[in-house]
């Protein structure tokens, strides 16, 4: 589908207190500069659907050196992409600078993919480079307050459609992330892509390949934050993409019966709790996504280990991912703590007969404790076991914090 040329302008169709007012100020200050500038992307789309965003993003006219004179309190990052993050109290607002369109396809009619985005342009062209139509959509939040419309969003919006802006072929092959994107937005907002987008995504998927790979790993786990990860995988395995995001989980899953069937428990267990309004820190994530694996690793009833083995199982298999991913490394650090907390919380039988005692009070202390007991209880819950041992634990630990006051 091609975008639209023609500028529509419409008048905001909720009420101003639902914007964030930090993200007004910051706006208005770099137009009163001079600048232009509108609030972009997914809080405009958020807001439009009923949802409240996580985050306001702003783009302008300004340069990243003139955004960092103009606010004290921000820094230049990127590479890939140049932006300033302003700092306002404890918030922070991702502020960049209009980028031009993509260069047109070579002589051989094939995209180019797109390794450096700083070249500049205008607010009509840093709306026709993004990915769907519903994520062009520009909100100025002078006066009343108006959305600008390039590509035909809003109506897209309205019939609840995921379309490209341009030709899908085109723009996956610039960017294969975007695949990643659609299916994040099918499962997210229930939105129903194009059968050109469709085809793009299935003919295309594997030039995710010559993706950075953390930027790949990094789409899967904003997958999961979907309220529909468990569906979001069906998606993955539909498209051939699991051996090629998550290779050693891949491996995992194809090595044994059930294995497929436990993943999907835990991943169901993960959507109720986000569309309940839960939000799982990184470290959770990961334990959601590799816990099945880990847990196998440290069954008692498969391998023999001392006690002092035990943390090396989850290191190692998140330190294949770290190679590929560079993930956070205190978030691999706490995840690792999560996943051997329940060997505690939850002791297999063969661990039990040993007759070791643990220190109730040591776990409770520790500052991954209630990740771990959260974490508990959606393992109960995934596998159909009585919820009992979570509350048990949960009153033990109000108990021991009662006791130390």
């Amino acid at each position: 589908m091609e975008p639209e040329n023609r500028l529509r302008r419409f008048p905001l169709p909720f009420p101003r207190r639902r914007l964030d007012k930090r993200a007004v100020d910051v706006v208005l200050r770099l137009q009163r500069a001079g600048y232009e500038a509108y609030m972009v992307g997914g809080c405009v789309r958020d807001l439009l659907v009923g949802r409240q965003p996580k985050d306001f993003d702003i783009a302008t006219s300004a340069k990243p050196e003139q955004i960092r004179r103009l606010f004290r309190r921000s820094r230049i990052i990127g590479r890939r992409f140049r932006l300033v993050h302003v700092y306002v109290g404890r918030e922070v607002y991702e502020v960049a600078t209009f980028r031009a369109a993509p260069p047109a396809p070579g002589e051989d009619g094939e995209a180019q993919l797109i390794k450096s985005d700083n070249v500049f342009g205008s607010a009509r062209e840093d709306a026709l480079r993004r990915d769907f139509t519903v994520n062009a959509l520009l909100l100025d939040p002078a006066g009343d307050g108006e959305i600008l419309d390039w590509a035909g969003g809003m109506e897209d919006l309205r019939h609840g459609r995921l379309i490209s802006i341009g030709d899908p072929m085109v723009r996956f092959r610039e960017d294969p992330v975007r695949i990643l994107r659609l299916v994040k937005f099918v499962r997210r907002l229930e939105f129903t892509p194009g059968p050109e987008e469709i085809a793009a995504s299935r003919e295309l998927a594997h030039d995710l390949d010559h993706a950075a790979p953390p930027r790949v790993v990094e789409e899967v786990f904003r997958l999961m934050q979907s309220g529909d990860m468990d569906g979001a995988l069906e998606d993955l395995e539909l498209l051939g993409l699991v051996p090629l995001l998550l290779p050693d989980l891949a491996e995992w899953l194809e090595g044994g019966k059930g294995r497929r069937e436990k993943l999907a428990a835990r991943l169901r267990t993960l959507d109720d709790w986000v569309l309940d309004g839960g939000d799982p820190c990184y470290s959770l994530r990961l334990c959601f996504l590799y816990g099945p694996m880990v847990e196998e690793e440290l069954d008692p009833a498969t391998r023999t280990m001392r006690v002092n083995e035990f943390a090396q199982v989850p290191a190692t298999i998140f330190s294949r991912l770290q190679e590929r991913a560079r993930l956070p490394r205190h978030a691999l650090s706490r995840a690792s703590k999560i996943l051997l907390a329940q060997l505690r919380l939850d002791p297999p039988e063969s661990m039990k007969r040993r007759g070791r005692r643990w220190n109730p009070a040591r776990l409770v202390e520790q500052e991954h404790f209630l990740d771990a007991l959260e974490y508990l209880r959606c393992r109960l819950e995934s596998d159909g076991r009585d919820p009992g041992l979570y509350d048990e634990w949960h009153e033990r630990a109000l108990s021991l914090q009662d006791g130390g006051r």
